[in-house]
């Protein structure tokens, strides 16, 4: 199977479409987008974790693998949105969390019920070892009716797997094999490099165990039939090279230039190093064997451009810089809902409007540290992952036409100004920008298969591929500049002798 060059839609189904007044999206909504969607150029939508959860984590914590949650709707209607996506030569991509189940899962319920087999399928242990979860603070939960603790790198609703049982295993491939007959073509499995964790060691990510799982998954599932892709937050080159293969994984997310501007953690933000970033780009482009996965935003991440560059005087030149970039890399590209209408982050500054686990946890750790209000709430306006969770914006009547009641997120306040309905009707719509980049990637494999240079100077950023060049501005600063031949893509409406401020251009020459 050919999986290059594919281009993904990502949709969080909670904020894309409420379609019966409950002030949450739903599938019948996501059916109801699907020639949006497919008119981008999309190939593929994968859609963040839709089965049944008390919603703890926003659906990472699946309680149910086979049924989905009643908030989106049913079975028959996801298998619905399947049959009327293929007949929009639409895959869809279901998101599997694989590492740790809620804790209302009946396994765990039967584990904690004093059921030996079912506490096989968990970590407990006698006493607590020094891990700490990726959410902050311990790792671990005593249960006082087993005397035990279990382990949760994620919340403590989130309760890790026992990947070196075999029953548990086989249980999970006939899961996902079902999945797979009702007619799903593709898989993004949430942190799968962490399910072969050794927890005495202190081991989480991809440890020799984890590449041993890993091939026994493809094999007893899905094979090198279908798309997948892993969430392996800082793989190494080495280790993307060792997982995505025939008998592994099609592809992954590394974030590394998701988290170029981490200083050491998400909360603290430094400016954008754009040799870094090159040099990044460059090596992932040129020199790695398998299929580059390229995010353009994704629901862990605040909005790309309100954090690398302008999301006010300057956002729609800022959005179609950012897909004029990532537009000429090779593999494939995964775009976010609202990322192809230049949707920004949420500037909300009242932890009250925030949903988001993981920025609650940092909220209160920062007050119990005596740290102001306003600086932590600074902070969280910047990163917090709720920012990519904002309803989607779909036209400026009430609620932004995604639902006709308050949702359950708060709205972004510029959504009057920021909506599908407005971008598809404007001169410089960034939808259509995108539709124009994507169509160039299609129609010119060959060139987008190619190497890629960089240099940098200063706020602007040169490339080359083949006989193509690109020149971007990241600052509102004015430069001088000569036309190097014909423009296929600019973000403004005229090219000049002035490379003016978030201004992008590529050249044929």
């Amino acid at each position: 199977m050919d999986f290059n060059n594919k281009i993904i839609y990502q949709i969080y189904p909670k904020s894309f479409k409420d379609t019966n007044g409950d002030g949450i999206g739903d599938l019948n909504g996501i059916i109801e987008k699907l020639d949006y969607i497919k008119d981008l150029g999309t190939d593929y939508i994968w859609l963040s974790p839709i089965m049944k959860s008390p919603q703890n984590d926003n659906g990472y914590d699946i309680s149910d693998y086979y049924t989905i949650d009643p908030m989106f709707g049913n079975n028959e209607d996801y298998l619905r949105l399947i049959k009327e996506a293929k007949k929009r030569d639409l895959k869809v991509m279901m998101d599997l969390v694989l590492n740790h189940t809620s804790t209302s899962h009946e396994w765990f319920k039967r584990a904690v019920s004093g059921d030996m087999k079912y506490q096989e399928y968990y970590i407990f242990r006698d006493e607590p070892t020094e891990l700490e979860s990726v959410f902050g603070g311990d790792a671990w939960k005593y249960l006082p009716e087993l005397d035990k603790y279990y382990l949760h790198m994620f919340d403590e609703t989130q309760a890790d797997l026992n990947w070196d049982c075999e029953a548990l295993r086989n249980e999970i491939y006939e899961m996902i094999n079902y999945w797979i007959n009702q007619g799903v073509e593709g898989f993004r499995l949430d942190v799968i490099d962490m399910i072969g964790k050794n927890v005495e060691t202190g081991e989480i990510s991809r440890t020799p165990r984890f590449y041993e799982l890993l091939e026994e998954l493809n094999i007893k599932t899905f094979a090198d039939k279908l798309l997948t892709v892993g969430e392996c937050w800082g793989a190494s080159f080495e280790q993307a090279q060792k997982m995505c293969n025939p008998k592994g994984l099609t592809q992954l997310f590394h974030f590394h230039d998701t988290t170029i501007t981490n200083d050491e953690v998400k909360w603290d933000q430094k400016p954008l190093d754009l040799d870094a970033l090159s040099a990044l780009l460059a090596r992932w482009n040129n020199s790695y064997d398998g299929i580059n996965a390229w995010v353009l935003g994704n629901h862990d991440s605040p909005r790309r451009l309100s954090l690398w560059l302008n999301d006010d005087k300057y956002r729609k030149e800022s959005a179609k810089l950012l897909i004029t970039l990532y537009g000429f890399l090779r593999g494939n590209l995964y775009i976010y809902q609202g990322d192809e209408i230049g949707m920004t982050n949420a500037h909300m500054h009242d932890i009250k409007n925030y949903n988001d686990v993981e920025t609650y946890n940092y909220y209160n750790e920062m007050k119990l540290k005596g740290i102001s209000d306003k600086t932590t709430m600074d902070k969280i306006a910047v990163v917090s992952r709720d920012n990519a969770r904002i309803p989607m914006q779909w036209n400026d009547t009430d609620y932004a036409g995604f639902s006709n009641v308050e949702p359950w997120l708060k709205m972004y306040e510029g959504y009057k100004d920021i909506n599908v309905e407005k971008d598809l009707e404007a001169d410089d719509s960034v939808y259509r920008y995108y539709q124009e980049i994507i169509k160039f990637r299609k129609e010119h494999s060959d060139i987008i298969s190619e190497t890629i240079t960089f240099k940098t100077n200063g706020d602007i950023l040169y490339f080359r591929k083949d006989n193509y060049v690109g020149i971007l501005n990241f600052s509102d600063k004015i430069s001088d500049i000569q036309p190097l031949g014909d423009v296929v893509f600019s973000n403004y409406h005229n090219v000049t002798h002035e490379l003016r401020p978030y201004e992008c251009i590529v050249f044929k020459i």
